[in-house]
């Protein structure tokens, strides 16, 4: 049989299974039926001529040499993905997978358009997006690139710069008209914040930093609110309600300080903030495909960034 004769198959099985858990998920990924995908592994452990699953009524479960092979399968397949990747590069139309995550709101309002503007000029790209909060491994969860907003120093992979993540304090006309506006950081503990929490932590210090006598000066600065949310668009239309002030990211408002419908707190400080990297492994350094997004992302951002700043 031909596919017994491939040994990307093969290797693409065996890593689906594993990845998977079962012989039926896997089966389910590759368009085969669970006793095909049964008969080409043992095919595989014939012709290697050791055992790499070990098999029980729930639960599949590599041998020593299984665990060998499931990694040294993945530096093969994502080298046979690059070498297909540069080839494609070659042709005139760009065509492959990528997949990607990115935190949730970025994603949604920043990413996804820049992401129907790239699969417009290439439309034989396969695009699968994941867009949350939570931080993905590059490896374990098959990606290709991760957007984070970070500090690169805590990062394991190779990254490439891609806008500053800037916050901005601010609040509504209707609020400021019945609470006077802060004029420095430690009046905003007489406002009512609106603040953001994780599953296990409240966001209720900031670090504000003004130009002193020439000097950067930095001030940490604790914050009380009547009212927490774990979503920055919930947060935004309670800000917008005149419900108080809030931190947002600044991609998020901008477009309201501009028109004037929301109002810049304490302008002449800045917030401390991180910036976007695009975060990918060592291992798909030259690959055209994660490049040319990469490249394309930077692109679509630059001209907007320069007109914010």
């Amino acid at each position: 049989m031909k596919s017994k004769l491939d040994t990307i198959y093969l290797m693409k099985l065996f890593a689906a299974i594993v990845h998977r858990g079962s012989f039926a998920a896997a089966a389910a990924q590759l368009s085969i039926t669970p006793s095909k995908a049964s008969k080409d592994i043992q095919y595989l452990e014939s012709l290697l001529d050791t055992r790499l699953l070990q098999r029980s009524t729930r639960h599949v479960t590599t041998t020593d040499a299984g665990e060998l092979f499931y990694h040294k399968s993945q530096e093969i397949l994502e080298l046979n993905d690059e070498l297909l990747d540069n080839l494609s590069h070659q042709k005139t139309q760009l065509s492959g997978e990528l997949r990607l995550t990115a935190p949730k709101l970025w994603g949604e309002r920043i990413l996804t358009p820049i992401i129907l503007a790239f699969k417009r000029h290439h439309p034989d790209v396969h695009i699968k997006a994941s867009f949350s909060n939570e931080h993905s491994d590059l490896h374990r969860d098959k990606l290709h690139i991760a957007f984070r907003s970070t500090q690169i120093t805590t990062e394991p992979y190779l990254a490439r710069l891609i806008a500053k993540d800037e916050s901005i304090l601010c609040a509504s006309h209707d609020y400021l008209s019945r609470h006077a506006a802060p004029q420095t950081p430690e009046a905003l503990a007489e406002h009512k914040m609106i603040l953001l929490s994780s599953r296990d932590k409240v966001f209720d210090r900031i670090k504000l930093l003004c130009t002193n006598h020439s000097a950067m000066q930095s001030i940490d600065q604790r914050l009380d609110g009547e009212l927490t949310f774990n979503n920055k668009s919930a947060i935004y239309q309670a800000v917008k309600a005149g419900f108080g002030i809030a931190v947002l990211p600044k991609y998020l408002v901008d477009a309201d300080l501009r028109r004037g419908d929301l109002v810049a707190i304490l302008p002449d400080y800045q917030l401390a903030s991180a910036n976007f990297y695009a975060l990918y492994s060592h291992r798909r350094k030259d690959s055209a495909l994660i490049n040319l997004f990469i490249d394309f992302v930077i692109a679509e951002l630059t001209p907007a960034q320069a007109k914010v700043d």
